[in-house]
């Protein structure tokens, strides 16, 4: 029998979704969309915190081939 592994949907979306238009920048993603956007983490984290202060935020940065993903619950 095979193992089924499920990804969280922010991971999901990362993986899935095309985020071109954000190559070598920090993206935060909340329900499946990018909310904030940027060049320095911190800020962007912050910028989707105010967005969404309640919702788990996944912050990635946007560089091929290896994308890193940083998941943060509230």
């Amino acid at each position: 029998m095979k193992k089924v592994i499920r990804l969280d949907q922010n991971h999901e979306y990362f993986v899935r979704a095309d985020l071109s238009k954000y190559q070598n920048e920090w993206i935060a993603i909340s329900g499946k969309k990018v909310v904030a956007h940027g060049s320095d983490a911190d800020v962007v984290y912050k910028e989707a915190r105010k967005k969404k202060p309640r919702a788990e935020i996944s912050l990635a940065k946007v560089l091929p081939p290896k994308p890193m993903i940083l998941s943060f619950l509230k």
